[in-house]
């Protein structure tokens, strides 16, 4: 048992140090949501924009060229089934384009959707449940799935591929 409490101790304290980077180098922004803000940053690093300041930003995530984007990040257990992503709907935000990425359980993406808001919009499906009212489902964003291998800066996608 002595050995595993001390592999145990060195993985936490990569794991430590590796949040103490990631917050240096601006990829995290806060502790709030750890695979939002991974998808937050590759759409802001892939498309030159800039992310939100604040990590309880309603709406929009990252702006580029003036195009407001709410950015959606899911990373799938290997035995998860949910195909869907929880979309809050505000008339006062300012939304011009959807972006979901799907990770796989080791943060690989497994799917990346851009589409422009008016379109989520069509697509957007009331569930009844008070805490998640609206979702989208995946499998009906097939023609706004774009290839992996198309996004812009491969350097950045190389890191989750």
């Amino acid at each position: 048992m002595c050995n595993r409490i001390k592999y145990q101790s060195i993985a936490l304290k990569a794991y430590f140090d590796a949040l103490k980077e990631l917050y240096e180098e601006g990829i995290l922004i806060n502790k709030k949501d750890f695979t939002g803000q991974i998808g937050e940053w590759i759409v802001s690093s892939i498309y030159n924009g800039e992310r939100a300041k604040s990590g309880v930003q309603k709406g929009w995530d990252v702006v580029v060229n003036g195009k407001y984007i709410q950015v959606k990040s899911h990373a799938k257990a290997l035995k998860n089934s949910v195909k869907w992503s929880a979309i809050e709907i505000n008339s006062t935000e300012i939304i011009d384009e959807l972006i979901i990425i799907i990770f796989s359980h080791d943060y690989k993406i497994r799917t990346f959707y851009k589409l422009p808001w008016k379109d989520a919009l069509k697509h957007i499906e009331q569930r009844g449940k008070k805490k998640i009212k609206n979702i989208i489902k995946w499998e009906k964003l097939k023609k706004f799935e774009v290839e992996i291998n198309r996004l812009p800066k491969k350097e950045i996608i190389s890191l989750f591929i």
